[in-house]
């Protein structure tokens, strides 16, 4: 038996680490999304120098797109687009509990109108769907001959036996 090692190497594990402090800020750029286009984000990112008129070189558009079809670009770019929709659903729930806990405590304070205390309980039912109609439709695999001659059928037992 030897005591050798193998040499083994973790794949496919690379953060964000390997990226360029610009392709890092063009990422952000991207996840914040107030520029409105890669093109915008990569001349941001960048510091590209604007055309007299003001525009964004034509080329910055190539350059944006070279950038996202690499793909640590776009692995990292997915990441940070997934981190901040966990964020954002993670601060809507957040939310949504604090409202629900201030709204229990109005429905349970008593120094509290009666009327707010039953606002609070109203709203309390409507966040969980209390108060609204469910209906159900259930399809008929009958045609409507047969439908038509079930409710005939009824009809007549219920005349019969109201003679």
């Amino acid at each position: 038996m030897s005591d050798k090692k193998p040499d083994l190497k973790v794949i496919g594990n690379k953060k964000d680490n390997d990226l360029t402090i610009k392709q890092r800020s063009f990422i952000n750029e991207i996840v914040k999304g107030k520029l409105g286009s890669h093109k915008a984000a990569y001349a941001k990112a960048y510091d590209v120098t604007l055309n007299k008129d003001k525009s964004i070189p034509k080329w910055c558009e190539v350059e944006a797109s070279k950038l996202l079809s690499s793909p640590k670009i776009s692995i990292s770019l997915q990441r940070a687009l997934e981190r901040k929709e966990q964020n954002v659903t993670a601060s809507a729930l957040r939310t949504k509990n604090y409202v629900l806990s201030k709204l229990l405590e109005e429905s349970q304070n008593k120094e509290n109108s009666s009327s707010s205390r039953i606002r609070a309980i109203e709203l309390l039912g409507k966040s969980i769907a209390l108060f609204t109609d469910a209906t159900m439709e259930h399809p008929s695999n009958r045609s409507p001959q047969d439908i038509e001659q079930d409710i005939e059928t009824k009809l007549e037992q219920l005349l019969a036996s109201n003679e």
